[in-house]
């Protein structure tokens, strides 16, 4: 049976390839974004008329351009502006992208039902695919109302293996009713650099025997569920000292650093049949390319990666639309670049028509021979290969809408979300002995709306999630609600509720968002200069959220989810025992 499904399995390669033209084969190599759940003739026109292989999927937003990987609070440099195109045509040109059109579950399965029989149908046969982010806290791509899971390294504080285990299978049987097929996880980053401003609690730890045990239980429950999974990204960013959305880092490790601690996870999961891999937009010098990040490095991709660990499986980039490649490189000619590296999959979320402009370049490529139509061909099986392997290939990966819904209200995935909330959530001190909350205690609560609670803005998260939570413990809980990025507005509520003064004590969120950098330490100092006790609730246990000078703190890796919220509510007021160890370093 076993030769019989390899021999089909060859045979649907082979005719599938052999049936596409050099537009098809173009657009095979390509992942777009589509954000949010209205299909419109641009996202219609880019499956029918330009054959887009994949589409990275997302409720977060309404839209994405380049200006979403723009540090808030500076406009694009000269370089970055090379990749600006403006709407015209059929291209989306919305007003605004926050908030985004809400859809259950069972109505975006709909919608991803129909762009894939579209596909199917116009494409010869050849399936999309969808790929999604689901790391927890801000990096989850919402699908309708699913579960939300602590960040890895609130999996690695339950000190609990299986706990990967559970919440990847969990992540995977939500996605996959949804149509998704490929996630980018697991992050095999190790973070060595307590003031890494881009990977942090995106990492399982700072150990990379504990990243391999932790990553090693989710890549196992990924696929069990039905995904693709990804390790990223490679070859390691845990060193790094920038943020690869804004800059191009350098991680200027030696050589043996380099394979004993951040290439260890790969290798170990290399061996495990990880079945893709995401390059770094970063320098790796002890590599043999010092002036190349590894996403375009044929050296690092092919030499190293193929050739020296012996991967065999999907190469896809990471967005090409972060400011690591678009500050130094044109975005179309980066990702021509990115393919002779070895890439086999191109990321890119932009939903500009410099999508338009990406195809044609690439096209020009392979007609002048830079890009060789033979290596095309290569990548090509491997992502049909890839699809084979989705189960997509026999229906396009059409799946029953009504599923969809029905999933997130599984018994076992209500349980493993509150499990691991509740076994993540660190006590990271309590220098003042303010815990637990009585009561009769009358608090003031200044609470950041969290980005994916005002994304997904349903009645399992929204903005007030907390209060909603702490409110079950006490009716003594006043709030101040403010946005992830203060206002003057925000702040002058703020300091109104600071001069009424009827409050015993203050519990304040402070949220770091890696892309916006958005926690309030200034917010919470003028919280203690009142002289009343004040616990501070954060995502991250590094000094991001969680400054040395803050006496009592709580860290909660994914403020999105209700399920995380309630565990912290219940620690609060004393009716959970906290029992989650920082799995790192904290310098």
């Amino acid at each position: 049976m076993g030769k019989q499904i390899a021999k089909a399995k060859d045979k649907w390669i082979s005719d599938k390839l052999g049936s596409m033209n050099l537009e098809q084969k173009v657009g095979q190599l390509m992942v777009f974004g589509f954000a949010g759940p209205v299909i419109t003739p641009d996202v219609v026109e880019i499956i029918k008329k330009y054959h887009v292989g994949g589409l990275r999927i997302s409720q977060f937003l309404r839209m994405l351009t380049l200006y979403n990987d723009i540090k808030p609070g500076e406009e694009p440099d000269p370089k970055t502006l090379e990749s600006l195109v403006a709407p015209s045509g059929l291209n989306r040109d919305f007003a605004f992208v926050m908030p985004t059109t809400v859809a259950t579950a069972s109505e975006y399965a709909a919608t991803l039902n129909t762009l894939r029989s579209m596909a199917f149908e116009n494409n010869d046969g050849i399936p999309l695919h969808y790929t999604v982010d689901m790391e927890g806290s801000g990096s989850d791509d919402l699908l309708g109302g699913q579960r939300l899971f602590p960040h890895p390294m609130g999996i690695a504080a339950t000190r609990d293996p299986q706990m990967g285990y559970k919440t990847g299978l969990a992540i995977a049987l939500q996605a996959t009713a949804v149509g998704a097929n490929m996630i980018h996880s697991p992050l095999l980053d190790v973070n060595t650099n307590p003031k890494n401003p881009e990977v942090g609690s995106r990492a399982y730890s700072d150990n990379a025997e504990d990243v391999i045990k932790f990553a090693s239980k989710t890549l196992k429950g990924l696929l069990e569920g039905g995904l693709i999974a990804t390790g990223k990204h490679f070859p390691g960013r845990g060193e790094s000292a920038a943020d690869a959305h804004f800059g191009l880092p350098l991680v200027d490790l030696d050589y043996n650093t380099l394979m004993d601690v951040h290439i260890a996870p790969y290798k170990a999961l290399i061996k495990q049949g990880l079945p893709a891999i995401m390059s770094a937009h970063s320098i790796y010098p002890a590599l043999g390319d010092s002036e190349r990040p590894a996403s375009l490095s044929r050296r690092i991709l092919v030499d190293f990666l193929r050739g020296e660990l012996g991967f065999k499986g999907v190469i896809t980039t990471d967005n090409m639309m972060m400011g690591g490649i678009l500050k130094n490189y044109e975005m179309s000619e980066a990702i021509v670049e990115a393919l002779i590296a070895g890439n086999d999959l191109i990321l890119t979320r932009d939903e500009s028509p410099i999508r338009i402009k990406i195809l044609n370049k690439v096209k020009d490529a392979v007609k002048s021979g830079r890009l060789k139509e033979k290596e095309v061909d290569q990548k090509i099986q491997r992502i049909l290969a890839m699809r084979w392997d989705m189960g997509i290939a026999k229906n396009g990966g059409l799946v029953n809408v009504k599923n969809a819904s029905k999933i997130t209200e599984h018994k076992a995935i209500i349980k493993t979300a509150v499990k691991a909330a509740q076994k993540s959530v660190i006590l990271l001190r309590d220098n003042e002995k303010l815990l637990p909350i009585k009561p009769k205690q009358r608090i003031l609560l200044v609470e950041q709306i969290f980005p994916s609670q005002l994304a997904q803005n349903n009645m399992y998260s929204h903005p007030g999630l907390l209060w909603e939570e702490m409110c079950r413990h006490s009716s003594n809980v006043m709030s101040v609600e403010i946005h992830n990025l203060p206002t003057e507005r925000d702040r002058a509520r703020v300091d109104r509720r600071i001069k009424d003064n009827d409050f015993d004590m203050i519990v304040t969120t402070n949220y770091y968002y890696h892309k916006a950098a958005a926690a309030i330490g200034d917010i919470v100092r003028k919280l203690m200069a009142t002289g009343k006790p004040v616990v501070v609730m954060t995502n991250t246990p590094y000094e991001f959220g969680a400054e040395k000078d803050f006496p009592t703190v709580l860290v909660c890796f994914n403020p999105g989810g209700r399920e995380n919220m309630a565990a912290v509510a219940d620690i609060l007021y004393g009716k959970l025992k906290p029992t989650a160890k920082v799995p790192v370093s904290l310098g």
